[in-house]
Order: C-alpha cells, then structure tokens, then sequence
C-alpha cells in the first residue's frame, strides 16, 4: 500500500516541482499565477466536480456517518486546537484563530481532489467532492463568521463585524460559489435524468482534465510567493523588545501545526471512523481520511492574515505539509486505509 500511494501521488507533487520551477522563468510572470488560479476555481474545477457527480453512482446515497464524522471530527479537532492555542500556549485571540485554521484546515480542493483521484481512481470521485464540500463549507464559511464573533475589531480594525456582514460572509462562501453550484448542476442532471447532449459532455471532458495539472501547477507557483514572504518577514527589521517571545511563538505554532495537520487530525478521523462507521464503504472511509490528511491549505493564509493579521506561521507551515506530505500520505496510506 506504501508504494502504491507513493507512486500514486509522487507525479502530483512533480507538477508541483514544475509549477514552482516554471515561477521563476521569465515566461511566467507574477500575473500568471492569480489567472491560472482563476481559470482552475472557475472553470476547470468546477467543470471536474460536475462530471463526477452527473457520472456518479448515487443509488446508495451519501453515507450519513461520512458526512456527520467528517464535520464532527473536524470541528472537534479544530476546537480543542483553538483551545490549546489559547490556554495552552497562552496566545491572543487572534492568534489562537490562526493556528486553529492552519492546523485544521487542508487543501482539499486542489491537492485533496486529484490525490483521491490519483490514489483510488475516477469511482471515488463523488466521495472526495463531498469530503471537499464538508471542508470548504466549515472554514470559507465558519472562520470568517468566527473571526468576527471573536474579533470585533477585526484585524487592525477594519473589519467591524455586523449582521449584514455575516450575511454577506455566507452568502459568497455558498451561494456565490462555483464548487457549489457545480456539484449541485451535477447531482440534478444524475437525480432526473437530465440527457446532455454529446459536445457538452465532451466540453466538460476537456475542460475537466485541466483540473488537477492546473490546480497542482497554480499550488507549486504559489510556493515561491510564500516562501518570499517568510523570508521578508524574517529580515524586516524590528523592535528588540518582545522578539524573542514572536521568535518562540512562531516556532512553536509552525511545529503545532505541521504535527496537527499530518498526522493529528487524520488519526482523530481514523479513530472516529472505527469506532462510530467501522463498516463504511472503503471508498468512502479511504476518502475522509485522505482529505483529514492533506497538507495546510494555501488559502489559509490569505484568511489568517486577512482576518487576524497573523499569517505568517501558517505560510511556513503550508510550505512545509507540502513538502512533508510526500511521505505522510503514503504513510497514513500503509498504516489506516481500508
């Protein structure tokens, strides 16, 4: 099992290398990489969730335990880390929230999606655009309405919380966007029947096959950007006083995270899994542990540093999950999955 997800997902994280390479080439200038991300959310992405929802299996339906313990499993770990942040390691509010989302939250629509794909083939595609929607909804949706729960003043006091913010907050995390409306077009055109016509399908074919290169293509060019930043961070100069307390925290929270997210988290599932779904479908169990398991999402940090004004670990720990990965997954593969 091992070698079979290694090999399975060793060609992922090439694209990536290649993304990452391709960032430094005069031919890729910095503007390339935020229209390919748009091209892969907008159009290649939402194409691939469609075609294997309209192409799914449904006559079993969506496993109930699937859905209730992957919400449950994540919203219990991503708790008792906020708690940890915060009394444990004695850190502000804000913070806390950052770590929270850095350790919980993995990139399951770009790396998680082809990686299920890859490692279990296009029958399981239906159960890793599910396992995608449950992560998604919790934190596009969850952390900025949590953030302006717990931070009124948001970060640097810009962003005043309200009701008809809130508002707008899950609005755009679920009517506004294109993974939703794909799937549930998908799930439509598989429950009536709906016939489409051969070119269309052939169009959502093509398109959907520049997905997961695209979407691994855009997560390696995205690591030059990261890594630049932690790199400014740590030669911007600053105050002496407080230093070496920054210095400790970001440290600690990076090792927190890394551990968290690699092996905490999908151990916490796996346990959850035997003991409340010991029976569930492979596909389906193999699915929830995966997406438990996928390295620190890349959009973390535009959420952490939006809505606390502290992103800079989860950057660190996005490079390295990334990077550790290529053997976690592999591992977790040979030690839990069905």
């Amino acid at each position: 099992m091992f070698l079979d997800v290694f090999y399975g997902v060793l060609p992922l994280f090439f694209v990536m290398l290649i993304g990452y390479a391709a960032s430094y080439a005069p031919k890729f200038p910095p503007g390339v990489e935020p229209a390919l991300n748009v091209f892969v959310f907008y159009v290649a992405l939402p194409a691939l969730l469609y075609k294997v929802v309209a192409r799914a299996d449904i006559s079993d339906g969506i496993p109930g335990s699937f859905l209730w313990i992957s919400v449950a499993s994540t919203l219990a770990f991503a708790a008792l880390f906020w708690l940890g942040f915060r009394y444990l390691l004695r850190v502000g509010r804000a913070r806390a929230l950052a770590g929270m989302l850095s350790t919980s939250f993995g990139n399951v629509s770009y790396l998680g999606i082809p990686i299920i794909l890859g490692v279990m083939g296009p029958q399981a595609g239906f159960a890793a655009g599910m396992g995608q929607l449950v992560h998604n909804v919790i934190f596009m949706l969850g952390f900025p309405v949590l953030a302006q729960i717990l931070l009124p003043s948001g970060a640097g006091g810009q962003h005043q919380s309200s009701p008809a913010r809130i508002a707008r907050t899950i609005r755009n995390a679920l009517i506004q966007s294109p993974v939703t409306w794909a799937m549930l077009a998908g799930a439509a055109v598989v429950l009536f029947a709906v016939p489409v016509p051969q070119p269309v399908e052939d169009t959502v074919d093509l398109l959907s096959a520049a997905a997961a290169p695209g979407a691994l293509f855009v997560i390696g060019m995205s690591l030059k950007r990261t890594i630049a930043r932690s790199r400014a961070k740590r030669n911007t100069p600053v105050d002496p006083v407080g230093v070496a307390g920054t210095v400790k925290w970001a440290k600690t929270s990076i090792a927190v995270m890394v551990l968290g997210k690699l092996v905490a988290l999908p151990l916490l599932t796996v346990a959850m899994l035997l003991a409340f779904a010991p029976d569930l479908d492979r596909i389906w169990f193999n699915a929830a542990v995966l997406m438990a398991a996928m390295p620190v999402s890349a959009t973390a940090y535009i959420m952490a540093q939006n809505d606390t004004g502290d992103g800079e670990p989860t950057a660190v720990a996005i490079v390295i999950t990334c990077v550790l990965s290529v053997i976690a997954l592999p591992v977790i593969a040979q030690l839990v999955l069905k």
